[in-house]
C-alpha cells in the first residue's frame, strides 16, 4: 500500500489517476486500517497529505460517524483553503448521506 501512496502524492493532480487508484484500493478495503491511514494523512505537516487524507476518508462509508468530526475540524481549522474546501465538501456530503439514511 506504500508505493500506491507515494504514487498517490507524487501526482500533481489531485483528481489524477494514480489518487484515484490509492483512493479505490482503500475503498475497497474499507477496513480499520484504512481508516486509521486516512485519519493519519488528515494530520499530516503536508497540505498534498491532508488532502489525499480528505478524499480517503470520505470514501470509507462504514466509518462515517468518525469521519465527521475530523472533516469538521479540517474544514474549520486548516491553513491550506483547498483542504478546507475538500474538508467542507465531503463533510456535506457525508452529513447529507446520514441524513438521507436515517430520514432526516
Amino acid at each position: 500500500m506504500g508505493d500506491l501512496l507515494e504514487a498517490a502524492l507524487a501526482d500533481p493532480n489531485p483528481d489524477g489517476p494514480a489518487r484515484r487508484r490509492a483512493i479505490s484500493a482503500l475503498r475497497e478495503r474499507g477496513d480499520l486500517a484504512s481508516f486509521t491511514l486516512a485519519r493519519r494523512l488528515c494530520a499530516a505537516e503536508s497540505a498534498a497529505e491532508r488532502l489525499l487524507g480528505v478524499h480517503i476518508i470520505v470514501e470509507l462509508a462504514a466509518f462515517r460517524d468518525r469521519a465527521l468530526p475530523i472533516l469538521r475540524y479540517l474544514a474549520v481549522g486548516d491553513d491550506d483553503p483547498g483542504v478546507r474546501y475538500a474538508a467542507l465538501a465531503s463533510a456535506g456530503q457525508l452529513d447529507r448521506l446520514g441524513r438521507k439514511v436515517l430520514g432526516h
